[in-house]
């Protein structure tokens, strides 16, 4: 029975719009804005508690330098290779006789190598530059109307284009106490015409998938 009454409603409204086509417009302005408002609502409910802000990963660098300082006798690795903890890199000869071995404090990879065999360098020179793999970091910049909603030790995930189906994880590290205007690197010009706030994360091991240069989108829990 209720159907039949369906049916016969909406044979009334049709008859009624063909009698008086100008009820169309009013409807017409009507269902525009409650489509409006849909969008609206889902743009304030979705968009504002997912953004999405970008930045390069970063490596935490080790510098690596001589005691006593001396002629370089030995380089034993390139840029771009990786070491194991202890590893020989760098063999010294003291300008008075004896040798000083520099070993890899960590497991990592070669990102500068700053000396070459026959210089002369001096004590507390770097000879050498590693980076750890596994102490990624990554760094975005947060407008403040979203800078209220995060926090010390917060989760986020990270995504890369090189792995569009993977999604990795970070931590909240450090917040930035005062505000900016945006960094020119900032990919939009909108983004650049307001000020912001910076925000470092410490990314979980990959398994060497990240890497130090690679653009990456942050999304806030």
């Amino acid at each position: 029975m209720s159907v039949h009454r369906a049916v016969v409603h909406l044979r009334q409204m049709r008859n009624r719009v063909r009698q008086n086509p100008k009820i169309i417009l009013p409807i017409a302005v009507i269902l525009l804005l409650l489509a409006w408002g849909v969008s609206a609502l889902w743009q304030a409910l979705f968009i504002k508690t997912s953004s999405v802000f970008s930045g390069t990963i970063e490596v935490t660098e080790i510098h690596i330098g001589t005691e006593l300082g001396g002629r370089v006798g030995a380089v034993n690795v390139r840029e771009g290779e990786l070491v194991k903890t202890n590893q020989f890199l760098v063999e010294i000869n003291r300008l008075n006789g004896g040798m000083e071995r520099i070993r890899a404090p960590i497991e990592g990879v070669v990102l500068e190598r700053l000396v070459e065999p026959g210089e002369v360098v001096a004590p507390g020179s770097v000879v050498m530059i590693i980076g750890n793999l596994d102490m990624l970091t990554l760094t975005v910049f947060v407008p403040e109307d979203r800078y209220g909603h995060i926090f010390l030790g917060q989760d986020c995930q990270v995504m890369v284009d090189s792995y569009p189906n993977q999604v990795f994880h970070g931590k909240v590290s450090h917040i930035a106490d005062q505000a900016e205007f945006t960094p020119r690197n900032v990919q939009t010009t909108e983004g650049r015409k307001t000020t912001v706030f910076a925000i470092r994360l410490e990314l979980d091991p990959s398994g060497g998938k990240l890497k130090p240069g690679m653009p990456a989108d942050v999304r806030f829990k």
